[in-house]
């Protein structure tokens, strides 16, 4: 293993962990000694996406898409991206291009229809459901090929970010029960049946 993919991998899991400023130097001097490298500054648009830098984050995705132009996964990250930061139109013409490089990708069937849907395109979108789900019973596509066709590990940034979320929301509700108000709120959430008061 390279010197530079342990920093890679170091990288990611630092960034899968919640430690963003020290994933974003990983990637940073990444960039640096290997400008040409896609998945860095993919990931570190990812890294940007978690701190809050729209712009920054945006701008990573799109040198990604512009070193890899070929590979599907640089514009279904992008269009995710471009749809948490209400981009709709720009998220929906980077998942009509993943899908025209890769019509067997299930995560951007479905999320294209979300937005279609959300726009009020029923009848695009349900088609797109559909897809989705004929391919995730039925999968025979290759959603996530190395640009020389080498196999890589398959990720979903959509869920990885909304699993990431979870976990620092309950890790906020878990440090909450050390307080007295806090152990007092959780004590009628567990009175009322577990609902919310």
């Amino acid at each position: 293993m390279s010197n530079y993919q342990e920093k890679f991998d170091k990288g990611v899991e630092l960034l899968r962990a919640g430690d963003f400023e020290k994933s974003l130097k990983i990637f940073n001097n990444l960039i640096h000694e290997q400008p040409n490298n896609a998945e860095y500054w993919s990931e570190r648009g990812v890294v940007y996406f978690h701190l809050g830098k729209k712009k920054e984050s945006l701008a990573d995705m799109d040198e990604a898409v512009r070193l890899q132009p070929e590979k599907p996964y640089r514009y279904s990250s992008r269009a995710y991206i471009r749809g948490h930061f209400k981009m709709t139109q720009e998220a929906i013409a980077d998942y009509e291009k993943c899908i025209e490089l890769d019509p067997e990708d299930a995560v951007a069937q479905n999320n294209l229809g979300m937005l279609q849907e959300q726009l009020g395109y029923k009848k695009e979108a349900k088609k797109r459901f559909d897809i989705a789900d004929d391919l995730m019973e039925n999968p025979k596509g290759n959603t996530d090929l190395g640009i020389k066709g080498e196999p890589l590990e398959a990720r979903n940034i959509q869920k990885e970010i909304e699993e990431e979320r979870k976990n620092q929301s309950l890790w906020t509700e878990l440090k909450s029960l050390s307080t007295k108000e806090g152990r007092a709120s959780f004590g009628k959430f567990l009175k009322s049946g577990f609902k919310k008061v």
